[in-house]
């Protein structure tokens, strides 16, 4: 039995595939030909090179795999909204159709908190909140997720495929630095981070979120379900930089909103956008931890020792 993994050589499906070797299974990755993905091999990985605009080489990936992740998508850097939406959509639509012809049995797809819309004052995110109506004020990655987000759904649904769609937040861990917020930049020893410290700040240590993934491949339920999937629900930014300050001897300066507001657009960024991230977004987990027993197992303390050590 092989487990594929598209987005192997990420920093998520990375973590991802390590794992799952560590745990002796047979895993074949889709990569470009890259240091990482020769690493991958090294480490016992079968790498099927191509990407997910080669439909022959998705195929390959996917052939006689009972479970697929797909963990593949275009999340930065430049590109133009066709760029975004060839890779994580098109992309997204090729290894679904994969999937339906070599009988997958179950599909892991990596979402992201990024298909919500801005909120009402007070109001609780689940997964019952519909995805953003407007993704046109969005910038191109969050455009291209909501896009596969609900091709993902309807593709499963319509062709009675077993697939969990989970929707993470920020993820860290060794071999990132620590997030600074949605917001905000480091100098030296200064984290400045616009808006209020009590707003809600979504994170996912990558231990974590990996071990959430594996859960829900091996979940018993055959229909489409969604799991927004966070370490912690009531995490603010003050309780995260505070602790952050205490382990990596950091200060954090916290600024107001106006330059933002005045001067995101110049920089490019969408002004839906911006004053989405200066919301208190509050998500809530209950399904994921009711329907599979997930939690997290590696504390908010001892993750940021972790990224900290892992990352020096």
């Amino acid at each position: 039995m092989y487990i594929c993994v598209t987005g192997g050589t990420g920093f998520i499906g990375g973590a991802l595939v390590r794992r799952l070797l560590g745990e002796r299974a047979q895993v074949r990755v889709l990569a470009r030909g890259s240091w990482r993905a020769d690493a991958l091999q090294a480490q016992g990985a079968e790498i099927v090179r191509g990407d997910l605009a080669n439909q022959a080489a998705i195929e390959r990936a996917i052939e006689g795999a009972d479970i697929v992740y797909h963990a593949a998508a275009k999340v930065s850097g430049p590109g133009t909204r066709q760029e975004f939406f060839e890779a994580n959509v098109n992309g997204t639509e090729r290894m679904l159709e994969a999937c339906l012809r070599q009988g997958v049995r179950r599909i892991v797809y990596l979402s992201s908190l990024a298909v919500y819309g801005r909120v009402t004052l007070g109001e609780t995110i689940d997964e019952d909140t519909p995805l953003d109506p407007n993704p046109q004020g969005r910038d191109f990655y969050s455009q291209s997720k909501i896009a596969a987000d609900r091709l993902a759904a309807s593709f499963a649904a319509q062709n009675r495929l077993a697939a969990v769609i989970l929707r993470p937040g920020i993820v860290y861990g060794p071999g990132r630095p620590l997030p600074v917020g949605l917001l905000g930049f480091r100098t030296g020893r200064f984290n400045f981070v616009f808006g209020s410290p009590g707003l809600h700040f979504p994170l996912n240590y990558i231990e974590n979120l990996v071990d959430a993934m594996l859960i829900c491949a091996s979940a018993a339920r055959d229909a489409v379900r969604h799991y927004i999937v966070l370490d912690h629900e009531d995490l603010t930014l003050g309780a995260y930089h505070q602790a952050k300050s205490e382990a990596d001897r950091t200060r954090t300066i916290f600024l107001p909103r106006w330059p933002v507001l005045v001067g995101g657009p110049l920089w490019g960024l969408p002004r839906n956008q911006i004053r989405r991230a200066f919301q208190d977004r509050h998500y809530r987990t209950r399904r994921i931890r009711e329907e599979t027993g997930w939690a997290p197992q590696i504390d908010f303390r001892a993750s940021i020792t972790q990224t900290l050590e892992g990352s020096a």
